[in-house]
């Protein structure tokens, strides 16, 4: 038996073969042409490679779908395709000049600090991927799944995910990939267990076939266990079991303190459906909607009427539950189409968010009116802020909303101001100033994933920090329950909408803070609700 420990990315225990894919083993020799000849290469196998993609998404379900489309858009990106060809007009064969291109180009991405950027790196890698090994004459069929396995890989595309047949897909081990990307959301959202950062000797071919234990809770991976941690496991998995079942129960239920103050546990979200879903496993309200998705939706765009129906069908989704959506969380450094972002050196403190407005001014002002349109024609819903740091860029920002305001009521467009404005309290400064920011808003979302990063200076994409970044830090404490009080002060609602959230120790200390609602990922949301149920219940 040979133990590996990696990185916990989906919870989950499983007993089965080992799948061994492992794209990094080349086994020839590349040969540069000429110029010319290695541009026409590579213009054949984008051309195969928007194929192929095209035919997986006549089987896909409706969210890969997306994300192919997104592949085939993201292979006519002008851009990136300048970038490849001119790494080819420098002697470079059409294969390398890929690999270059996709590192940089990705690179750029996961250097944000924005979660689903780096989500979308992963997609780009997975298409420029599939056309070196078009380059590179590779087998691309890896994932033909015929009994129960657990797949070992370097990582795990997108496009992967849409060939895997899930009834075989028993877990997922990768050495790279991250907690965040594609393959890990969808593992954590279907419950199949998942571990990545594990060393790379696990990919040795001799494994293949060889069975396997894996611990989606703690990382643990044993390759052709004993007896002993066999049975264990079935122990383990078999308790597993009920405790699903019983969570399942608690669907319905509310979660109350030891003196009867209700806790609300509500769901994060990237579109209608994940909110539909959401609210049928019993969130009691869905606490953020990223409208950013619409930058790399191929389903709605910028445009005003699909905004609208973006957010429309966001409100109906969630059946008269309460719902916060988010304006734009975009920045610079970011291949986001029609939009012209200068380059900056660290864009995590640059031009993102809320500061965005004063250089794309139409781009804030059409959302603000897609919002107050659905808003007056669907129902209210909070509408949230990002990225405030300063009083000014509130003020400014709500002199737009009432000039935008002012104009569709004179036009008779909207009869009613349906929203409610909140920010989100992710940074330092905000938090500090929390107390003068309540003036002009109705409630507060702490992101604690941006807060923990700035005030620790520890990012949080970066696993070699990963020992700084503490959500429950007694630095985020103190100005989670400064911000409290600011809300408290002038009748505010706050809430938690980081992933800390769905982390039991932590939340237990925004509860005990004045914290009231919690808002998570979906499929964390039975477990903590049990969780935070047995800890009042024992008070």
């Amino acid at each position: 038996m040979v133990k590996y420990v990696g990185t916990p990315a989906s919870g989950g225990l499983t007993l089965a073969k080992i799948k061994i894919v492992n794209r990094r083993i080349a086994g020839f020799k590349r040969v540069v042409l000429a110029p010319h000849r290695e541009k026409a290469l590579f213009n054949a196998a984008v051309i195969l490679a928007k194929d192929e993609i095209k035919t997986l998404m006549e089987h896909a379900s409706a969210q890969h779908q997306d994300i192919l489309n997104f592949q085939v858009v993201m292979l006519d990106d002008e851009g990136l395709r300048n970038l490849i060809l001119s790494q080819i007009e420098e002697q470079v064969g059409a294969a390398r000049a890929v690999e270059l291109a996709m590192e940089e180009y990705c690179d750029r991405m996961k250097n944000v600090g924005d979660e689903y950027l780096a989500q979308r790196a992963s997609d780009i890698r997975d298409a420029l991927t599939r056309v070196i090994d078009i380059l590179d004459g590779r087998n691309r069929e890896r994932f033909v799944l015929t009994e129960p396995c657990i797949i070992v890989a370097d990582e795990i595309l997108p496009s992967d995910l849409a060939v895997i047949d899930r009834k075989f897909a028993m877990g997922f081990i990768t050495e790279g990939g991250s907690y965040h990307n594609h393959a890990n959301i969808i593992a954590r959202t279907t419950g199949t267990p998942s571990v990545c950062g594990v060393d790379s000797e696990i990919l040795n071919p001799l494994n293949d076939g060889k069975m396997v234990a894996m611990d989606g809770y703690t990382g643990e991976v044993f390759v052709a266990p004993t007896e002993e941690i066999t049975a264990i496991f079935h122990h383990k998995m078999s308790l597993e079991h009920r405790q699903s079942v019983k969570q399942q129960q608690l669907r319905d239920a509310v979660v109350r303190t030891a003196k009867g103050e209700e806790i609300a546990i509500y769901a994060n979200c990237n579109d209608p459906k994940d909110i539909a879903l959401a609210i049928n496993n019993g969130a009691q309200g869905i606490g953020l909607v990223r409208s950013e998705i619409l930058f790399m939706s191929t389903t709605y765009n910028l445009t005003l009427p699909s905004q609208i129906r973006f957010y429309t069908e966001c409100i109906r989704a969630a059946k008269g539950h309460e719902i916060t959506i988010r304006t734009f969380d975009i920045g610079a450094d970011k291949p986001l189409e029609n939009l012209n972002l200068e380059k900056e050196p660290n864009p995590a403190l640059g031009m993102r968010g809320v500061r965005l407005m004063y250089s794309q001014p139409q781009l804030f002002e059409t959302q603000i009116e897609a919002l107050l349109v659905s808003a007056d024609r669907c129902g209210k819903i909070n509408v949230m802020i990002p990225m405030v740091c300063v009083e000014n860029d509130i003020a400014d920002y709500f002199e737009m909303v009432e000039r935008v305001k002012e104009r569709l009521f004179k036009e008779g467009t909207i009869s009613r101001d349906n929203i409610c404005w909140g920010i989100m309290i992710e940074t330092p400064s905000a938090a500090l100033i929390s107390e003068e920011l309540a003036k002009y808003v109705n409630f507060f979302s702490i992101g604690t994933n941006d807060l923990t990063q700035y005030v620790l200076a520890a990012d949080r994409i970066n696993t070699n920090a990963a020992r700084y970044y503490n959500p429950a830090h007694p630095a985020v404490v103190k100005l989670i329950e400064m911000t409290v009080a600011s809300a408290e002060k002038y009748g505010l609602k706050v809430s938690v909408c980081g992933e800390s959230a769905a982390d039991f120790e932590s939340a237990k200390i925004y509860i005990d803070k004045g914290v009231r609602c919690l808002s998570m990922a979906q499929n964390a949301m039975l477990a903590i609700k049990e969780r935070l149920i047995d800890e009042f219940s024992a008070l």
